[in-house]
């Protein structure tokens, strides 16, 4: 069952282990300490009263709280020393008596799990599903232990908070991978900072990337609910979840995009979704859904979602089926019709990968006849709005002065999160790095052109220019590349023109060349790159792309007439095929990278085949407003 509220903070039953000494049960050999710095071992009985919170495994919630319990083999440790491991005759128990052995010298540093280092914590790379409970291995806390009387006590402060969501639907879960979007720090070695009383409270150190939640979980109608451990610290850009099934396909859940502080007392708990495989589904608290209709609260920096889509162009060419060529071992055969304005499947298939953006702005390229209009037989608007998907749509940009609309460019974008200031095109020349706003000669075949944009971000009142291009193929005008090295320098130069005070600046589009040297047409990319900022790049070089888009790197699903592909295997390890980009100049951050996997099946029984709706992805980038 759904529950109303989406993002509720849940508090842990306990706030900390309160460890009270039996002064008549010293380690063999030991006597109690006479409150000298050093000791020969200690005996803590832990209790977890309902008062206090911190947390090793999680009991059933009562009254909107979560017991919090001692599990077998649970350790501690007293500065680099470990203690006994909880018995099984203790599990499920609130009080539970640990003994430490060896000298200890004050201050006594206390550590949960237990480990040879006196003041780090290590929290894992990967996390493990653990059925309605998380990974003891992330459930660490630390404190500072003193003696009142002759008895020992410490009060443990927990250094993760709990998220806490749920899935339902069918199939089986292979993996979560979870992404800081402020690039926090999620799992490592953490240095916590001491001085002559023990733990401070701060902490260092961590490793940025990618945290994976390794799960073999069947879904079902029922909610299956999963936990995971992460530091307690500011998220400035939320986080993201990438739910993987085992078939390949996954969706993405956002939490927190405005920025959220994650407490060390809380599990944060998030209301159930149903798996969508290419589907986004933002998770924020009711305070927060205003962010709807209204764009981002108001935060320092908002952020909106940007991607592209080159939706290739659509004729009444029947493209009759004939076997992709190549050696890619994932080509398929090329079913007749299935990609033309007939194809009913293609069309709710286009509309869906449109809809799983989740992109406040979307850029498109390769629009032709009959798609830039509500009504047309190919209507993008139309297909969009069919699968739930609304927005303003600015198409109408010919690609040549007698009203040709082969291969030209426009966007769409949400009026409740942006107010369009003004907008226009200019033609590329494939002769210079030039432009010009009034006349399409030497604009190549067939004809390019930048469209751009001048935007408010209506809450934060933020602008930004936005430029949508696609430029000329390696084999197009002459087959050298010339073109398309010409063209990227008219990209830059028109960007040049075109700047705000601060500069924010978002360039998307099709540039069909990739800076990797086994590519054949990598000039234009180079060039761009003189004055723009790749955002797949940047994240990449600083280690918070996700491990599977380093893997699936490509973004075209298919080459020349061979549109049809098996889409994964197509795009696994294939940089060259990275030609769609989305990127940045000036006071912007790209905090993300994704592609949408959206397929459509052709035909039925032995003749059915998984197809593509375009020969390119949509690729979707979250970018803050600095």
């Amino acid at each position: 069952m759904r529950k109303q509220v989406i993002h509720s903070v849940i508090f842990l039953a306990i706030a900390g282990w309160i460890f009270g000494a039996c002064s008549n049960q010293p380690l063999p050999g030991a006597e109690p300490s006479d409150g000298s710095e050093t000791v020969d071992g200690i005996v803590l009985s832990a209790s977890l009263p309902e008062d206090n919170l911190t947390k090793t495994s999680l009991g059933t919630p009562s009254g909107g709280e979560y017991d919090v319990l001692w599990k077998t083999g649970d350790k501690i440790s007293i500065n680099g020393i470990q203690s006994e491991a909880v018995a099984s005759s203790d599990n499920g128990k609130k009080v539970v008596d640990f003994s430490v052995g060896g000298s200890l010298t004050a201050p006594f540093k206390v550590l949960y799990p237990g480990t040879s280092s006196s003041n780090v914590i290590v929290l894992p790379s990967t996390q493990t599903y653990v059925a309605n409970s998380f990974d003891g291995a992330a459930a660490a806390s630390y404190g500072n232990a003193t003696k009142s009387g002759d008895k020992y006590s410490v009060q443990l402060n927990s250094f993760c908070g709990i998220l806490r969501f749920a899935l339902c639907g069918s199939g089986t879960l292979d993996r979560i991978e979870i992404n800081s979007l402020g690039s926090e720090k999620l799992y490592g070695s953490f240095l916590l900072a001491t001085d002559s009383n023990g733990f401070t409270g701060s902490w260092s150190g961590g490793t940025a990337g990618t945290l994976t939640y390794d799960c073999d979980v069947s879904l079902s109608n029922s909610s299956t609910y999963f936990y995971v451990a992460i530091p307690a610290q500011a998220y400035a850009s939320g986080l993201e979840a990438l739910v993987y099934k085992n078939d390949g396909t996954f969706m993405r859940l956002k939490f927190w995009g405005s920025g959220k502080t994650l407490s060390k007392t809380a599990v944060v708990e998030f209301e159930p979704k149903e798996f969508a495989p290419g589907r986004t589904e933002d998770l924020f608290s009711i305070a927060e859904l205003e962010a709807e209709n209204g764009g981002e609260p108001t935060v320092t920096p908002p952020g909106i979602t940007v991607a592209t889509f080159n939706v290739m162009r659509m004729d009444s060419d029947p493209r009759s089926a004939d076997p992709c060529t190549g050696n890619d071992s994932g080509a398929l055969d090329r079913p007749a019709n299935a990609i033309v304005p007939s194809c009913v499947e293609m069309h709710e298939a286009l509309g869906k990968a449109i809809f799983n953006t989740n992109a406040d702005l979307i850029g498109f390229q390769e629009i032709c006849e009959g798609m830039y209009r509500s009504g047309q037989t190919y209507s993008l608007q139309d297909m969009a709005a069919a699968q739930g998907a609304s927005y303003t749509w600015k198409l109408e940009w010919p690609a040549s002065e007698s009203g040709n609309y082969h291969y030209c460019n426009g966007f769409a974008y949400k009026s409740s999160v942006l107010t369009l200031n003004s907008s226009g095109k200019v033609w590329l020349r494939s002769g210079s790095n030039s432009y010009s706003s009034s006349s399409q000669s030497n604009s190549g075949d067939p004809n390019r052109t930048v469209v751009w944009a001048l935007f408010t971000h209506k809450v934060s009142g933020k602008q930004f220019y936005f430029f949508v291009t696609q430029l000329p193929t390696h084999s197009q005008d002459g087959g050298n590349g010339t073109s398309n090295l010409n063209m990227a320098g008219g990209v830059n130069a028109f960007a040049t023109s075109k700047t705000l005070n601060p500069n924010r600046q978002i360039l998307v589009g099709d540039m069909n060349s990739v800076d990797y040297s086994g590519n054949s047409n990598q000039a234009g990319a180079q060039k761009l790159k003189e004055y723009w900022t790749d955002a797949y790049e940047s994240l990449n070089a600083a280690g918070n792309l996700s491990s599977f888009y380093q893997t699936y790197s490509g973004t075209q699903s298919g080459t020349g007439y061979n549109y049809q592909y098996e889409i994964l295997r197509f795009c696994k390890n294939h940089p060259e095929r990275r030609l769609d980009h989305i990127m940045t100049k000036g006071n912007c951050t790209v905090q993300s990278y994704r592609t949408i996997r959206t397929t459509y099946t052709f035909g039925s029984g032995d003749a059915a085949v998984e197809c593509a709706p375009s020969d390119h992805l949509p690729v979707v980038a979250y970018i803050t407003l600095d």
